[in-house]
C-alpha cells in the first residue's frame, strides 16, 4: 500500500481533529484510527481491509463496528465511499462543501480526488429535464495514472524500470 508522507498525514489528521471539534462532532479513538487508516492509502480501501489494519491495535472487531465508524466519516464529509469499488478514501477538503470526481488507476490504484462543482452542475441541471430527479451524484473516472501510463507505454509493470 502506498502512503502518503508523514508530515503530510499528520496535517491531515490535525485538520480533520479542528474540524470534528469546531462542529461539536465526537472523533472517537475507532472513529480516528479508522480515519487515519483511509488517510494512509492512496487507493480505496474496504471495510474488511480496514478491520485488518486495525486488528493489531484492536483485536478482532465485528464488521458492523467499522461501518458504524465509515457511516459516521462519510455523513460528515471526512471520507467518500467510491461505489465502483465498495470502498472508502479520504476527503481532501474536509469541512469545505464541495463535489468531487474521481480518478481511479486500473493498474495500481490510485485514487485522486478532484472538486470540480461545475461538471456536477452541468449534470445536475440536465437531469430534470428528463424528467430524472436526482438524489446522489457519483463520478469516477477509471484509467492509468501518469506513472502506469509511462510504464504501460515503456513495456513496463507500474514501479518497474522501463525495458530498453
Amino acid at each position: 500500500m502506498t502512503t502518503l508522507p508523514a508530515d503530510r498525514h499528520a496535517a491531515r489528521l490535525a485538520h480533520a481533529e479542528a474540524h470534528a471539534r469546531a462542529q461539536g462532532l465526537a472523533l472517537t479513538p475507532l472513529r480516528h484510527q479508522v480515519y487515519a487508516a483511509i488517510v494512509a492509502s492512496e487507493r480505496p480501501i474496504g471495510a474488511y481491509e480496514l478491520l485488518d489494519a486495525l486488528a493489531p491495535e484492536r483485536g478482532r472487531m465485528p464488521p458492523t463496528t467499522v461501518y458504524r465508524a465509515l457511516d459516521f466519516l462519510v455523513a460528515h464529509g471526512f471520507v467518500h465511499r467510491i461505489e465502483s469499488k465498495n470502498a472508502f478514501v479520504a476527503c481532501c477538503e474536509v469541512g469545505v462543501p464541495h463535489r468531487s470526481q474521481f480518478l481511479m488507476c486500473d493498474r495500481c490504484g490510485a485514487t485522486v480526488e478532484i472538486p470540480g462543482a461545475e461538471l456536477a452542475d452541468q449534470l445536475s441541471h440536465s437531469a430534470p429535464a428528463h424528467g430524472f430527479e436526482v438524489h446522489r451524484q457519483v463520478i469516477e473516472l477509471s484509467g492509468l495514472c501518469a506513472e502506469c501510463a509511462r510504464a504501460a507505454k515503456d513495456g513496463a509493470g507500474p514501479g518497474e524500470p522501463p525495458t530498453s
